[in-house]
């Protein structure tokens, strides 16, 4: 098992789609990886057992690449261990953005459309903490950022996310975030963040033991939390990041996370 953690974790894999409408440079790439620790105490409105905690490992990967003007895409594959399921892949998809106003490249925000598809096993739909709702989904998002300049360097930027998915069966989702940064002699960035789950299915309560996903089940969540970045010359960026659940209806609870994450950017031109 340490050898496949270790070739998980090796640099050339990255985690989750990017939703920050600032796109890598042109003709780049950007390949990460990221292994995240997480730990919930119990399960809001969760019975079949009552009490239920779960610790959970998740390696992340995602690959993401502007080669086409105004056009991003990602690949991305993450892998959990959780209480209730040893290692395997937990979601596959894709992800494509189309820029429509460029912040950087002049215009006053920046602004992006996008689309995610992808698969989450069956396995993972029988564990309340993957965090799903079905096996095929879909989701539509946009983002608006502004960046504050500095000569020809940002400072500080923020943005607002607001996604809405749904499955191949079940009720639909929700997904909004906000996300303010800077940064700080030339290397250092730090970010606060805050980031919502809402679904609207009809059942309120959560079957621990004969969970099918949350396809159906009217779920809510709210997480805070901060991020660190160091960035190397020519070498990508290492980050942590850390965040806690304050809130959750028919969903894990008082959730505390720790992620450790490294980016190379690369061209192939």
């Amino acid at each position: 098992m340490s050898k496949l953690l270790f070739f998980f974790l090796y640099p050339v894999l990255i985690f989750s789609f990017e939703i920050a409408p600032w796109f890598p440079t042109f003709g780049g790439f950007e390949l990460s990886s990221s292994y995240e620790y997480s730990h919930f105490s119990s399960v809001s409105n969760g019975f079949n057992p009552s009490n239920y905690s779960s610790n959970n490992q998740i390696v992340d990967i995602n690959l993401q690449t502007h080669l086409i003007p105004n056009w991003d895409m990602q690949f991305e594959c993450n892998f959990l261990k959780s209480r209730k399921l040893d290692w395997g892949a937990e979601r596959v998809g894709l992800q494509g953005r189309y820029l429509y106003l460029d912040g950087v490249g002049g215009d006053p925000i920046s602004l992006a459309f996008g689309l995610q598809l992808f698969y989450v096993p069956t396995r993972n739909l029988h564990d309340v903490s993957s965090p799903y709702h079905a096996q095929g989904n879909i989701e539509i998002g946009a983002s608006l950022g502004k960046e504050i300049d500095h000569l020809y360097n940002w400072v500080w930027r923020f943005y607002g996310f607001l996604g809405l998915g749904t499955g191949n069966r079940g009720f639909p989702w929700m997904r909004p975030k906000l996300s303010g940064e800077f940064t700080f002699k030339g290397h250092h960035k730090l970010q606060l963040f805050s980031e919502g789950y809402f679904g609207f299915g009809p059942k309120r309560r959560v079957d621990i033991d004969r969970f099918e996903g949350y396809a159906k089940i009217f779920h809510q969540s709210i997480d805070i939390g901060i991020k660190y970045t160091f960035s190397f010359a020519i070498w990508g960026h290492l980050g942590f990041e850390y965040f806690y659940r304050p809130y959750a209806l028919s969903f894990p609870s008082h959730m505390q996370s720790f992620k450790a994450e490294y980016t190379l950017p690369f061209s192939v031109f």
